[in-house]
């Protein structure tokens, strides 16, 4: 059964897998079942918005309101595999979006973990009242966030996320110093995948 959803071709390196959750028992669990797999790193979700991950689930953006927990989460997942582990999120939740919050929320998991990677998508999420579709459309983007980031933290790698619709806009960033780019709804709305 895990290999239904683990498994993957060789041709697809390099990969990560994301995971999600808030029971660091769990997390670890995920992380010891996936090391079988040869990802290339293991990415943990805290910028999910969807009321069934945010929500009820209590992980997903929700996580950034506890950066103690996810510096932990993040420690758990690395002492159960042998790849880099990232994460994935905001630029803030519901009011908590200073940049000063968002450094509190990357210093406090670089301090407790090996996590050297961050995924940032550059808009806050508002977990009541959008939908996940509309976080990823209505709070505005602040790329300036991201590059800060680069400014403060100079031995932490960021990766650029979010509105990011064109190779012309990927090549701006790039230029601009962003150390990688994301492009994920807009390759995915482009082309048809085979899953």
């Amino acid at each position: 059964m895990q290999d239904r959803f683990l498994a993957f071709p060789a041709e697809q390196h390099p990969i990560v897998l994301q995971i999600g959750g808030s029971n660091l028992d769990n997390l670890a669990k995920a992380t010891e079942l996936a090391s079988g797999y040869a990802y290339d790193e293991i990415n943990l979700n805290c910028g999910c918005p969807s009321g069934k991950v945010a929500g009820h689930g209590c992980f997903g953006a929700r996580l950034m309101y506890d950066p103690e927990f996810v510096g932990d989460a993040m420690s758990a997942i690395a002492a159960n595999c042998d790849v880099p582990v990232s994460v994935k999120c905001r630029i803030g939740v519901d009011d908590r979006d200073s940049y000063e919050e968002l450094c509190t929320f990357v210093d406090k998991v670089v301090s407790k973990s090996p996590t050297r990677h961050f995924i940032i998508h550059a808009r806050k999420a508002l977990l009541s009242g959008l939908s996940p579709a509309e976080n990823r459309k209505v709070p505005p983007l602040k790329y300036e966030y991201y590059y800060a980031l680069l400014r403060d933290f100079p031995e932490v790698h960021f990766t650029l996320n979010g509105g990011l619709m064109t190779i012309e806009q990927v090549s701006a960033s790039i230029r601009q110093g962003a150390h990688q780019v994301m492009v994920g709804r807009a390759a995915y709305n482009k082309y048809e995948f085979p899953f």
